[in-house]
């Protein structure tokens, strides 16, 4: 952390070096442009107090520019249109539909390192009124904090009503870019789709949510970030005791595969969502053997491949989260 903070100190101390060359206005700049951003953020309804998964955080004035390190707030922030505020996020891991013609093309921002490892000089050269980590990132909130204004849009899953927090996640990303009613809209719509799916897969029978991972399989039950699966949808989970639900899962064979013998198994295949697929590595390619074949779900047709950068890089922004759903949905019909 030493080091860290003595990053932070230098490139910080260059970049205020800079500004008072180019400005030269000393204290009455500064008071001007206080009392600019204190009209700013009267107008917006800051000062704003918001509680998230760190803790809570006052943001003084309406933000104008965000550094994200989470690929859900990031498609929350675009989905209320706070979009045009983010002036950096981890490049390589932008998705597809929010790198397009269609909207901003994020992919384009200046980088500040991966989602598991910011960089933080990019971030202090950037030097953004506010930075929004998730749940790779989250073990650099304490460093980060004590330079900028922070908040930590994880949705932890090993706790209850993962799915009902999304939508406080939504709301909280909303008052903290001054998208308030946006958001609350985008978590009215999340909460409506909720409704609509909750336990219509209750009689469907089991399931089984399978990662594969450089030809390896890991499971992965209620108490994961593919909760939805059981806690909106209703589906009896394989097995009663409780997986190694962390980031990883737990680590099983085709043997158990056909063993625990589910109605449903739903894919997620890791090495498509960051793009180490080798030849022979797919999830249909290590799925497709006699064991898994025996099963119930492939008997019956229901292997389910999830879309691999929704349910792995993105899960829980306002938009991605109810595409989720009716992903699920559809292919339960």
């Amino acid at each position: 952390m030493r080091k860290l903070a003595s990053t932070f100190v230098a490139v910080a101390a260059s970049v205020a070096l800079l500004a008072g060359c180019s400005g030269a206005t000393g204290a009455e700049a500064g008071d001007n442009e206080n009392s600019e951003n204190r009209g700013k953020g009267q107008a917006a309804g800051f000062p704003v107090t918001v509680s998230h998964n760190a803790g809570e955080t006052t943001i003084e004035s309406k933000p104008e520019s965000i550094v994200v390190f989470d690929m859900a707030a990031l498609d929350t922030i675009d989905a209320i249109g706070a979009g045009d505020l983010v002036v950096g996020v981890p490049t390589q891991s932008v998705p597809t539909w929010l790198s397009d013609e269609d909207g901003i093309d994020y992919s384009q921002l200046e980088s500040v390192g991966s989602l598991k490892e910011p960089d933080l000089e990019a971030i202090a050269k950037l030097n953004p009124d506010l930075v929004v980590l998730g749940a790779r990132s989250a073990g650099f909130y304490e460093e980060i904090s004590q330079h900028f204004t922070t908040v930590d849009a994880s949705v932890p899953w090993d706790q209850d009503n993962y799915s009902e927090r999304v939508v406080e996640m939504t709301n909280m990303l909303g008052k903290v870019t001054g998208k308030v009613e946006e958001a609350e809209k985008a978590g009215a719509e999340i909460s409506a789709k909720i409704e609509e799916y909750q336990d219509t897969a209750a009689d469907k029978g089991t399931a089984m949510v399978l990662m594969t991972n450089a030809g390896e399989i890991s499971l992965h039950g209620p108490k994961s970030r593919w909760a939805p699966i059981y806690d909106v949808f209703g589906f009896a989970p394989v097995q009663e005791e409780k997986a190694d639900d962390g980031h990883k899962g737990q680590k099983i064979s085709f043997e158990t595969v056909q063993e625990l013998n589910p109605d449903y198994i739903f894919v997620v295949d890791r090495d498509a969502a960051v793009g180490t697929t080798e030849a022979g590595t797919t999830a249909e390619k290590v799925l497709d053997n006699d064991l898994v074949a025996s099963t119930k779900a492939a008997q019956n047709g229901n292997i389910v491949y999830l879309s691999p950068e929704r349910w792995y890089i993105v899960m829980t922004g306002a938009s991605n989260f109810v595409a989720e759903l009716d992903e699920i949905a559809q292919a339960i019909k």
